[in-house]
């Protein structure tokens, strides 16, 4: 039987382990340990996200990665959105406990069709008193093409559920620390040499599908690509998330065979 290797997941700026479920439920079924944490910050209210930033949120990575890999041993780290930039994080900065990385609509540009203009003006916003108290608001289709789940997910959003939905709004100070995040990540992709599987949907409503296709381009290890045409940026949520979970699988269930050469097939 091969080892299966734990599965280290993050959820997006000011998003929930929820939006994780379908994945983590998939491999967990299939015999992985797989680790869900909230970010440093999230899951309480606005005052309680704006006392931290990315150093906050990549220090709280890496001290996961750090406890699933005190064996000695390795992870497959991934994740949704910010996530998935959390953990290229990882992948770039501890190559020999990272197996592989599971980056799920990474975000690299807030360049979607619903993004409104001036996003990239926000990295000012620090001297700029009035950006400081700045919120970008959730809008329509909130990241989901299915219209009855899309009113679920809303009705949850705005109910002030925010451990489990999330918040309905971005604050613009939280939108700048992420951007700082991705422009350290993005320079140092070629660090990345471990397997990426790459998902990303054609209509990405957040980020557009060149931000896969720029991150392909410049990891330096093995993509395996997934390209969806019926969802939106939550992949792991939309209409197509059964297809995202079983292709997560596949790509973890290979890294494990490569990383026990001529094992059987668990």
């Amino acid at each position: 039987m091969i080892k299966k290797i734990p599965v280290l997941l993050f959820h997006g700026l000011t998003g929930a382990p929820a939006e994780l479920q379908s994945v983590s439920r998939h491999l967990r079924r299939a015999g992985y340990e797989v680790e869900t944490p909230m970010l440093r910050g999230h899951g309480v209210d606005e005052a309680t996200l704006l006392k931290t930033g990315w150093r906050d949120w990549t220090a709280g990575a890496e001290e996961e990665l750090m406890r699933l890999t005190a064996d000695g041993g390795q992870a497959i780290v991934g994740g949704l959105s910010m996530g998935a930039i959390l953990a290229l994080w990882l992948a770039e900065r501890y190559p020999d406990r990272v197996r592989g990385v599971l980056s799920l609509a990474a975000t690299f540009r807030y360049d979607g069709w619903v993004v409104p203009p001036g996003v990239w003006f926000m990295p000012i916003g620090r001297w700029i008193p009035v950006l400081n108290t700045y919120r970008f608001m959730e809008r329509p289709p909130y990241g989901i093409k299915d219209e009855r789940l899309r009113a679920r997910v809303e009705e949850m959003m705005f109910s002030g559920s925010v451990k489990d939905a999330g918040l309905p709004y971005m604050p613009g100070m939280s939108l700048v620390e992420n951007l700082a995040l991705v422009k350290r990540v993005e320079k140092d992709l070629s660090k990345v040499t471990a397997p990426v599987f790459i998902c990303h949907a054609m209509e990405d409503d957040i980020t557009h599908v060149r931000n896969a296709e720029r991150l392909a381009e410049k990891v330096s290890g093995p993509v395996t690509k997934l390209y969806l045409h019926d969802s939106y940026h939550l992949v792991t949520v939309d209409q197509e998330r059964n297809k995202v979970s079983q292709a997560s699988l596949d790509f973890c269930n290979n890294l494990c065979e490569v990383a026990e050469p001529g094992a059987a097939a668990a």
